[in-house]
């Protein structure tokens, strides 16, 4: 889906006014963020002309036009809200469903504009073509979205036009932030603000270990292996997505990326993938948080939502590996790149640690630091896509030869060779 889709399809219409679906930890219910002033004392909250289930009553800010309500779980909301602060002008969207467009084959309507300012969790956008108060009639209560990297990050829910002068109210909106209505919901003891697979990874079990072999029939009984297994881990203790990420948050990212990328599906779907492999390469009795804590040291897990070449962030995963993992310890990182390979080439490698390891540092005169090199020359980085285009996918026949009881001894020992 295109950004506009993605805006569009968690748009909602709240009475006279506009609202957006977020995600909850729940299964149960998902949050609808909108403006305290559109509701009334009887609520119809609609999603592509369909009515939602209002469960309880709204939750409401005690002073400040903002308004929570929780409606049917809906299964299909994946939103990612903007965490830490925007860039100075940066671009946003903002949607609704203004009057002008009501019973027309486009009920919603979308604008754009940039970021005028943002102080005390309020966020003032200027909109583009400057439309006056009546364009946009219906919008309030409506998501203000900042676009990153092709994909749309919910910033604030909209309340009104920004001037206090009635005659001067042109293209200026208020917002209030995410961050408002994460204290409604704390205010309230509602579940925690998230995606709801954060809640526990056997959401995830579906699409772990995808693998588009030459003949998939040769891995069918490698992949139920995995899956039975990873039904296993769960059952042993494996902790949520959402304690992990509130445990290492920033440290699952290559540098590069926004810390709201914490919140995207893929990290997490190919964090599991990673706890798999290290679970069956230790054969723990337990794979709890203890286990987790242990592999800090030896194994860390990182990832970039980026389609670059995965090589081009090596320096950045080696900076990270020398501040977290002690000697010949492990760092695996995922990315969408279909075709990685397993290893940088020894080129690249040494390349890149030369340059880092040559950084002229207070009082050395700019001496290399062949210590310094030698560290990093003991760490070993690999692609998890990689990993699996080198020994599933090229192996797809031994895989497909061996009985349902050695799939997975041969899938750890091949990935054994890289993951100490």
């Amino acid at each position: 889906m295109t950004p506009d889709e993605l805006i569009i399809s968690y748009a909602v219409k709240i009475n006279g006014g506009s609202g957006v679906l977020v995600g909850a930890l729940s299964q149960d219910y998902t949050y609808v963020f909108t403006a305290k002033h559109v509701l009334s004392a009887t609520n119809k909250v609609t999603r592509s002309g369909v009515s939602l289930q209002i469960i309880d009553e709204p939750y409401l800010h005690p002073t400040l036009d903002c308004a929570v309500i929780k409606v049917e779980f809906q299964q299909n909301v994946k939103q990612r809200n903007w965490l830490g602060n925007l860039p100075s002008g940066a671009a946003l969207s903002f949607v609704g469903f203004p009057d002008t467009n009501t019973n027309t084959d486009i009920p919603y309507k979308i604008y754009t504009g940039v970021q005028n300012s943002m102080l005390n969790n309020v966020v003032v956008c200027n909109l583009n073509n400057s439309p006056a108060q009546d364009a946009i009639v219906g919008m309030s209560g409506g998501g203000l979205y900042h676009v990153c990297n092709g994909y749309p990050y919910l910033v604030g829910v909209e309340s009104r036009m920004d001037d206090e002068d009635e005659n001067l109210r042109w293209g200026r909106i208020r917002c209030f932030s995410v961050d408002i209505f994460e204290e409604i919901i704390a205010q309230y003891d509602l579940a925690l603000m998230a995606p709801s697979f954060m809640a526990c990874f056997s959401q995830l079990k579906d699409d772990l270990f995808y693998f588009n072999a030459a003949n998939p029939d040769n891995l069918v009984k490698l992949n139920k292996k995995l899956h039975e297994y990873a039904d296993a881990l769960i059952a042993l203790g494996l902790p949520p997505p959402h304690e992990l990420m509130t445990r290492y948050n920033k440290k699952l990212l290559v540098g590069h990326e926004t810390q709201a990328a914490v919140l995207d599906r893929d990290l997490w779907i190919a964090y599991f993938e990673f706890a798999i492999v290290c679970a069956l390469i230790d054969e723990p009795t337990n794979i709890d948080e203890d286990y987790i804590k242990g592999l800090e040291k030896r194994r860390r897990f990182v990832y970039s939502g980026s389609n670059a070449h995965w090589i081009r962030h090596l320096s950045e995963i080696l900076k990270a590996a020398r501040s977290t993992l002690d000697e010949h310890g492990i760092m695996i990182i995922s990315s969408p790149q279909e075709e990685a390979p397993c290893l940088p080439d020894e080129e690249d490698l040494e390349e890149v640690i030369d340059d880092i390891a040559s950084a002229p540092t207070p009082g050395t005169g700019g001496r290399i630091d062949d210590v310094h090199s030698q560290v990093y020359k003991t760490y070993t980085v690999a692609h998890m896509k990689g990993l699996r285009n080198k020994y599933v996918l090229k192996k797809h026949r031994e895989y497909g030869l061996a009985r349902p009881s050695e799939q997975l001894k041969i899938f750890r020992d091949y990935y054994n060779e890289v993951i100490k």
